[in-house]
């Protein structure tokens, strides 16, 4: 015991030295400022060995046994005022995806930073990257609510001046006070949910008991948490300040951002729900995987209809938070039946994919950040025959494509498959209400995975192949080394796990042991080759290793007969048939619009799309000289929910300055005197 103690303590040295290293990054950076270049290469150099750290720390803490040694890192004389962290193996798992994500997104930033070399403060910019950084860490590893607490509030103020770091324009103004007003918004019911559980248990520690909690007084907590953690995770009613914030932020801070801020609040969810209120009501479950359905269907339909390549990817985060969150409903609904098995599963079903978005989703946002580093336009329609320009890029963002659409052999099918197992099995007799939520799920997650599909063959198609629709596009140049390493490392990853599955879904599986006491890594595991065991629940298997060898085999073997039957193949150049015109330019190809506008069509009660024609005539009727067109969508939740209450508290507000400011001392007077009786009486009664 005092040997696995001392281990467990090294363990949490290694830990505080990731966050040490991530402070030094941060004031190396301030130090360096006026050395754009230095400041840069150092402060990401230290971000990587602090990644790396988080790697090897988080390793190790999932391979031990659950025991927590909590560490204390500053106590005052304050009540309840002290900061400690303590790391269990839910902790570990998910600082193993931010270290990675971290690791890679600094390689990267080496070369993205560049280009603001002398043009920004770039010292500034790496302070914020590194604190936004460790903020995201303590979080994580935060042992008690106030901890934690003061961890978010740090991570939403840094990421505030990240999204808002090239302030001269309006629009990213107006998305960073957005991002600022949600997700205090969020906060605040996050601080109504710890301060009804201290009420009951007198204690902020995240890691005990809530048997004093009445039922009635859990079920509020459960809505404040799920308000609170909903908001910052961007599910759908209250994703409105995702898709302004992440297309705001410098990419390499958009991967973070989507990448792993907002799977905080899946982290959050599962502490504070699944560990410490111990899900006790189905309906809980009821609510988070119907959101999950909402989310995802109604997060990709948007994603299909945007041209800027940033607001699409941030639009589909949207979608993957409510594809994790139907495994993290399924897995409530069957907690509170008291199924370990299927709790398990869906459990280990989410954590899989929160890991696997974090890689794919940042590794698209790099992406993304090399096409504008190249190009200097987020809008795909300004974009086409890039992979001839940006060969590797094109390769990397084919990888990540391929692996958000759930393509075999990449590391989004896996998880996906394991979320449609759960909710398979979480069809049972006898509960009907279940069954019918159950299906529509089943539909919903395959539509919006078609969706998904449809909106990177449209991302890939329109940037990459084809000609180029604009100067800036024909004279693109492939980006610095250091881009393409850290995204290759981040694709490299995506195409391993979804080759060899098995080892991730074991450190899935150590934390749904340590939550549940049950482990689903045996029913997962058949074959005889430990390192690429198939995946297999209720007799429906798949094997991803086995998939890519018989897919290797037979190209293989068309090649060799079309060689033994036909020879050497003569190829002959000519011009394909061009309808009559002389050369085929950019503008006769397809369109981003023109791709998207079947869905607009089906889909038309939901975008609320509209159109306007401007034609300048020119000598002939049949010929003029120009014709505009435009098109727009709608955004139902911002003129039908978000515009009228924000119209109502402007109407409210301004009624209260002309009865609140009436410029009167005596009044003035009168209000510290009720303000000092209502305390008075709140202490008599409290």
């Amino acid at each position: 015991m005092l040997l696995a103690l001392k281990n467990i303590g090294e363990q949490n040295n290694l830990f505080l030295a990731a966050v040490l290293l991530y402070l030094i990054a941060a004031v190396l950076a301030l130090a360096l400022m006026k050395h754009h270049k230095m400041a840069n290469i150092v402060t990401n150099t230290i971000c990587m060995a602090a990644a790396l750290t988080g790697i090897a720390a988080s390793i190790l803490r999932l391979s031990a046994e659950t025991m927590l040694a909590p560490v204390t890192i500053f106590q005052s004389r304050i009540p309840l005022l002290f900061l400690e962290i303590k790391i269990d193996h839910l902790s570990a798992f998910f600082v193993l995806c931010l270290s990675i994500l971290v690791l890679c997104v600094s390689i990267y930033s080496i070369g993205y930073n560049a280009h603001y070399y002398q043009k920004r403060n770039v010292g500034f910019f790496n302070f914020l990257y590194a604190s936004f950084i460790m903020s995201m860490l303590l979080v994580i590893i935060s042992g008690n609510a106030i901890f934690f607490y003061l961890a978010w509030e740090a991570m939403a103020l840094v990421s505030y001046f990240l999204v808002i770091f090239e302030s001269e324009y309006e629009e990213n103004r107006r998305a960073g006070r957005l991002y600022l007003i949600m997700t205090h918004l969020g906060t605040a019911f996050l601080l109504i949910g710890f301060m009804m559980m201290f009420a009951y248990t007198h204690s902020f520690d995240m890691f005990g008991s809530s048997e004093l909690i009445p039922a009635t007084a859990k079920n509020l907590i459960f809505i404040c948490f799920l308000i609170g953690f909903g908001t910052k995770a961007g599910v759908i009613p209250l994703h409105i300040w995702l898709p302004y914030a992440h297309p705001a932020a410098p990419s390499n801070v958009s991967a973070l951002m989507s990448g792993f801020m907002i799977k905080t609040a899946i982290y959050g969810l599962i502490r504070f729900v699944f560990c410490y209120l111990q899900v006790q009501q189905v309906w809980w479950g009821a609510v988070i995987l119907g959101i999950g359905v909402v989310s995802a269907v109604l997060g990709v339909a948007y994603t299909l209809m945007e041209h800027n390549i940033k607001r699409l990817l941030a639009f589909c985060s949207v979608e993957n938070i409510g594809i994790i969150l139907i495994g993290l409903g399924v897995s409530f609904i069957a907690a509170a039946q008291h199924n370990d098995f299927l709790s398990g599963l869906a459990l280990v079903a989410a954590l899989l994919h929160t890991f696997n978005h974090a890689l794919f989703k940042g590794g698209l946002f790099l992406g993304a950040g090399s096409l504008q580093y190249a190009t200097h336009t987020k809008d795909i329609e300004k974009l086409g025959g890039l992979i001839h320009k940006m060969p590797v890029t094109a390769v990397l963002v084919l990888c990540f494509s391929l692996a958000i659409s759930a393509i075999v052999p990449f590391n989004g099918f896996i998880s996906e498959w394991l979320i449609y197992q759960s909710l398979f099995l979480n069809i049972n007799i006898g509960t009907a209400g279940l069954n019918i939520l159950s299906i529509l799920s089943i539909a919903a997650l395959a539509l919006s995975g078609a969706l998904a599909a449809a909106a990177f063959v449209k991302l890939f198609g329109i940037s990459f192949l084809g000609l180029p629709r604009s100067d800036a596009a024909a004279q693109a140049q492939e980006v610095p080394m250091a881009m393409n390493i850290g995204m290759g490392v981040l694709a490299g990853f995506c195409l391993i796990i979804g080759i060899f599955p098995a080892a991730c879904v074991k450190l899935a599986d150590q934390v749904a042991f340590s939550i549940l006491g049950s482990t689903v890594a045996a029913t997962l595991e058949s074959g005889f080759m430990a390192a690429t065991m198939p995946l297999a629940v209720s007799g429906n298997s798949i094997a991803p290793g086995e998939v890519l060898i018989a897919l290797a085999v037979v190209i293989l073997v068309l090649l060799l007969m079309l060689r033994l039957f036909f020879g050497k193949v003569q190829t002959r150049k000519y011009g394909t048939w061009d309808c009559g015109f002389e050369n085929i330019n950019a503008r006769m190809q397809y369109s981003a619009t023109g791709f998207s506008k079947p869905i607009r069509i089906v889909l038309s009660i939901l975008y609320r799309p509209g159109r306007k024609v401007v034609i300048e005539k020119g000598d002939s009727d049949y010929f003029p000289k120009s014709v505009k067109y435009q098109i727009w969508t709608e955004s139902i939740f911002e003129k039908y929910l978000y515009n009228p209450v924000i119209q109502v508290l402007k109407r409210g507000s301004e009624k209260m300055i002309y009865l609140v400011q009436t410029g009167s001392v005596h009044v003035y007077l009168l209000y510290i005197f009720i303000s000092i009786l209502a305390l008075m009486f709140y202490n008599r009664v409290v």
